[in-house]
């Protein structure tokens, strides 16, 4: 029977691929570093920076390719079929990655190819923030640091959450009909994160709802440096 209901939901199968250099050390302040060099080497893809060639103008949209550590090893994921095809390209050419004017040799890459799956449930899955989350913009920076109460903190997250899910689904071509309703759960505590040279409000922990997320992937902002990284339970 659970099988018949799911046909009524929009279900969004794309390729997601996941490079891995094991022989570069990195740390998470470096990473948008390793970002801002990629996307000068293959400024012509503007999925590599999510900026347009010409103008310079942001694209605003959820990063299709976004770089982080993935067990302290430096990664590129990327996710829809489109962004994968780019991948052989950077998989040939990347040879060498420079960071702070340091020339770092890339001598062992390992490439992931695989299928995942993006969707509404009827189940709830746990996942835990593999990095920071980072949930606050301007907007709800300030009711959240200016609210007393644990619950309404809780809630204005929890809110978040639901929004960045709903964001990024509708991005990645996955829509929920009327009466589908993301819901979640969370537990979180705060953590100082620098970006930029700026300290920020992130926040590590776990979460529960009924939408499938493929690991790896990132939700709230600056994702493609590699923040909000998630994992399921």
């Amino acid at each position: 029977m659970l099988i018949e209901v799911l046909y009524f939901f929009e279900i969004r199968n794309m390729k997601k691929s996941t490079l891995l250099l094991k022989d570069i050390c990195l740390n998470p302040s470096q990473i948008h570093k390793f970002r801002g060099f990629i996307g000068n080497l293959f400024r012509d893809y503007d999925m590599l920076h999510n900026h347009d060639p010409i103008t310079g103008k942001l694209i605003y949209r959820y990063p299709l390719i976004q770089f982080k550590l993935i067990n302290g090893i430096p990664a590129i994921i990327a996710v829809t079929d489109k962004a994968v095809e780019l991948f052989s390209l950077l998989f040939l050419k990347l040879n060498e990655v420079v960071i702070e004017d340091l020339k770092i040799p890339v001598f062992e890459k390992d490439l992931y190819i695989e299928d995942v799956t993006i969707r509404y449930a009827n189940e709830t899955f746990m996942y835990e923030f593999m990095s920071p989350w980072l949930a606050l913009n301007q907007k709800n920076f300030r009711r959240y640091t200016e609210s007393e109460s644990k619950s309404e903190k809780a809630n204005i997250l929890r809110q978040t959450l639901i929004g960045n899910i709903l964001s990024m689904s509708k991005y990645l071509g996955c829509w929920l009909e009327k009466d589908q309703n993301i819901h979640a759960e969370i537990r979180t505590e705060e953590k100082p994160v620098n970006l930029k040279g700026k300290t920020m409000i992130g926040f590590t922990g776990m979460f529960k709802t009924n939408f499938i997320i493929p690991d790896g992937l990132g939700i709230g902002k600056s994702v493609s440096r590699g923040f909000g990284t998630v994992l399921k339970n």
